[in-house]
């Protein structure tokens, strides 16, 4: 029976001890951040956005990367938004009718290791007119998708 309590004693000592070893590295943790990206798309706008739906002011740098080259080209930022609890920072490139845009959305969160911290997503937009008979008849088009950053 003492040699059963003596094990028992043992266990929980250990447990006690690397439970409090995972807690102080943790806590010695360099800044604790998260990068997110959505998948890029052919558009007239790029706009990004992202949500702090934390309970924190999170820090998020928003850039917008040409989507066409084999070296990444910025097409707008990186822009660092102070994010409050419950807003959004938003940084967009581009006009519904231009359609020479390739691109995709990076968010850099400071302040949380926990991507479920922010919801972030790529609005694309393109507008314009088009035919299908040689420009005898033209008609007006509006599309809009939105891409999840994951």
């Amino acid at each position: 029976m003492n040699d059963l309590r003596a094990m028992l004693t043992a266990a929980g000592l250990c447990v006690a001890f690397t439970g409090a070893m995972g807690t102080a590295q943790a806590d010695e943790g360099t800044q604790s951040s998260v990068t997110l990206y959505t998948s890029a798309i052919h558009t007239g706008v790029i706009a990004c956005n992202a949500v702090n739906v934390s309970k924190k002011t999170l820090h998020i740098t928003i850039s917008i990367v040409d989507g066409t080259g084999p070296v990444p080209n910025l097409l707008a930022g990186p822009t660092l938004i102070q994010t409050p609890p419950g807003t959004e920072a938003t940084v967009d490139v581009g006009a519904p009718t231009d359609d020479d845009k390739e691109g995709y959305c990076v968010f850099q969160v400071s302040g949380t290791r926990n991507r479920d911290d922010v919801r972030a997503v790529q609005n694309a937009v393109l507008a314009g007119t088009r035919s299908v008979d040689g420009g005898k008849t033209t008609f007006p088009f509006f599309i809009t998708r939105v891409l999840e950053a994951h």
